[in-house]
């Protein structure tokens, strides 16, 4: 039992070390200031938020939509504050939802975008950008969640939902949200399903030629 206990936990740390997970790296070159600014302005920190559609528009670097294809829509929740969005984005595998978490989703997937944007100029930004996006995606979702007075059943969903896009970001370093090699997951899927299982097969090998 310890030696397949070993051999497992031998097994997640080399997919890890295969994958990069959780190895958070600083750019090395300087980030793109334009993208840095806007970051800030939609996840509101500090003194840079904004507080109109007109405020929030004029944040986004000038060059956005030619280079991302696309131009982001102000949405004004019934509380009154406004949020900018990506029109084609959405919840991915978990939809909508019935407590309708659709903006939440399409203001992250922008948020997204501006990482994207940053690294696409050559001048990525670090990682506290990206834990701001989660952050404030996190804060609508419970802001949705009091809106529509969603109970214990929708504050549950919000932390599962924050959770998974948390757990994803701390796995990508907190860097780009980009696309990904697919081979070091599939040899890390191959080394742990190999821990967990070959010993029980070379036990019941050993067995037979035993008897």
């Amino acid at each position: 039992m310890r030696n397949r206990i070993g051999l497992l936990l031998a097994a997640i740390l080399a997919s890890f070390a295969l994958t990069g997970a959780g190895q958070v790296q600083t750019p090395s070159a300087p980030q793109n200031e334009p993208a840095a600014h806007a970051v800030a302005v939609l996840t509101g920190r500090g003194a840079a938020a904004a507080g109109s559609d007109s405020d929030l528009a004029a944040a986004l670097p000038a060059d956005f939509a030619a280079v991302m294809g696309y131009r982001p829509v102000a949405v004004t929740e019934p509380d009154g504050s406004v949020h900018l969005t990506d029109p084609d984005g959405g919840c991915s595998w978990l939809g909508d939802t019935t407590y309708d978490f659709g903006r939440a989703c399409r203001s992250h997937d922008l948020g997204y975008d501006l990482l994207r944007y940053a690294t696409v100029k050559g001048g990525e930004l670090g990682p506290w950008a990206r834990r701001a996006v989660d952050d404030r995606f996190a804060a609508d979702l419970r802001a949705r969640c009091a809106a529509v007075d969603g109970g214990a059943g929708c504050a549950a969903l919000a932390r599962v939902t924050a959770g998974a896009v948390g757990f994803n970001s701390w796995r990508q370093g907190y860097g780009n949200p980009g696309d990904e090699a697919v081979w070091p997951y599939l040899v890390s899927a191959v080394l742990i399903a190999g821990a967990a299982v070959g010993p029980s097969i070379a036990q019941r090998f050993r067995g037979r030629g035993s008897r």
